[in-house]
């Protein structure tokens, strides 16, 4: 073989893969580096005349010793924790029904796909119409059931609005854990619940004992994907909320974008942003600890 040959067939593959790289160069990195900088200069559009000024870390500081900061940060701790519960439990439960030998399964399957299917901003539209005070069908069905005496605006009420954008959240996302619990549950082979049932083990027992130890890789990839996802999502509550009623349902995201385009003080927006997808990357390196540390150990 040639050495021209041979540099060919060792290059090939950066060959291949050098437009996903030029893209990713151009996608993520180029502005992860511009955010670096910006976040480093007092970058305002509000007081543009008086210049940019190098600040340092000073960005970094005002950031972390904000009030409103921290009640973001904490408002996403809670909206990324009740969507991966929520998920979680609603497509594990979905999965384990669709597990079943029933009738017209395929269309279930099909139909789970739906609300993933939908844009986020569809989602959320909808969910505003569900939700409204005069119009929407859950005052009406609640009237009618006798669950409230009078019409409720879900979405201006500080507390329930939190609850309805974590399960607008969790209906439009669930298909996702639905996917990979299903696909888990039909690697566990059908002799071990034989076996079990023939030794007297109930369906709990055999869900524990069984099931759960199976799942659990699984569990622990969905609630990985689920957390990066939804920390730093933002479609839904932006459309359904703004970060409102009094900042009640105020993520990281929305108050990275107020701060943006609302403020125009892009300087301190960077630097949060760079905060927020240090936090990530914490998260990113403790899925790959869980996961590929578990099959380098096997």
């Amino acid at each position: 073989m040639s050495a021209v040959s041979k540099f060919s067939r060792k290059n090939l593959g950066l060959v291949l893969i050098s437009p996903s790289l030029i893209i990713l160069i151009i996608v993520v990195i180029v502005p992860v580096i511009i955010g670096l900088f910006m976040s480093l200069f007092r970058y305002n559009l509000m007081t543009m005349q008086r210049g940019i000024p190098f600040i340092g870390l000073d960005n970094y500081a005002a950031s972390v010793t904000s009030s409103q900061f921290w009640y973001s940060f904490l408002n996403t701790i809670w909206w990324t924790f009740a969507n991966v519960a929520g998920q979680i439990l609603f497509g594990l439960v979905i999965a384990l029904l669709l597990n079943q030998k029933v009738k017209g399964l395929l269309v279930y399957k099909a139909a789970i796909l739906i609300p993933w299917a939908i844009p986020a901003s569809v989602a959320a539209l909808n969910w505003m119409w569900l939700l409204h005070p005069d119009f929407g069908l859950v005052n009406y069905l609640a009237l009618k059931l006798g669950f409230i005496s009078d019409s409720i605006p879900w979405l201006g009420h500080p507390v329930w609005a939190r609850i309805w954008v974590v399960i607008a959240r969790v209906w439009k996302e669930f298909p996702l854990s639905t996917i990979i619990f299903l696909a888990a549950l039909q690697q566990i082979p059908r002799s071990l619940y034989e076996a079990a049932e023939m030794d007297g083990a109930s369906p709990w027992k055999c869900f524990l004992n069984i099931t759960l130890p199976f799942l659990r890789s699984s569990i622990v990839v969905a609630s990985t994907l689920i957390t990066i996802w939804t920390f730093n999502s933002f479609n839904m509550i932006w459309v359904m909320t703004k970060g409102g009623p009094v900042n009640s349902t105020e993520i990281l995201s929305t108050q990275i974008y107020n701060v943006a385009f609302s403020r125009y003080n892009f300087g301190l927006a960077s630097a949060q942003s760079l905060i927020m997808v240090s936090i990530l990357l914490i998260i990113i390196g403790f899925y790959l600890y869980k996961v590929e540390g578990k099959n380098l150990s096997e």
